[in-house]
């Protein structure tokens, strides 16, 4: 589950999952659906994978949706689909959208960047609850 929150001038997301590995998932998920309206009619053709490494999960998931929001940035693409491995101190991912298409997708809000403000995960009797807010 995805809940989207005001705060202030910016706009945050509490996410329950699961897994770590979900809550990153569903974080990129989280911010491309701020980015963009209609995310649910982008299709998963294009690819981009990477990896993360990072000394604890806070840093690891601010460092994992810069490089998300990069990637929109400089190539255009709207990521939907996530596949997140996480193993000690590195995350390996792959993410796949499409080319941003005016024609196809309508754009929200402008994600400036992540923020480390309230930035938060916790794990509350196996489920897994984190907290983002991100600047626009």
């Amino acid at each position: 589950m995805i809940e989207f929150i005001e705060h202030t001038a910016d706009i945050g997301i509490i996410i329950r999952a699961s897994s770590l590995n979900e809550v990153f998932e569903k974080a990129g998920y989280g911010m491309f659906k701020i980015i963009c309206e209609n995310l649910e009619e982008v299709e998963c053709k294009e690819i981009i994978e990477g990896e993360i490494i990072a000394e604890n999960l806070i840093d690891m998931l601010y460092l994992f949706l810069e490089k998300l929001l990069f990637e929109f940035d400089t190539k255009a693409i709207i990521l939907k689909c996530f596949d997140v491995i996480i193993e000690n101190n590195k995350l390996t991912y792959k993410a796949k959208g499409e080319i941003y298409n005016s024609k196809k997708h309508k754009i929200g809000t402008g994600i400036k960047s992540p923020t480390y403000h309230k930035m938060e995960i916790k794990n509350e009797n196996g489920e897994f609850i984190a907290f983002i807010i991100f600047d626009v």
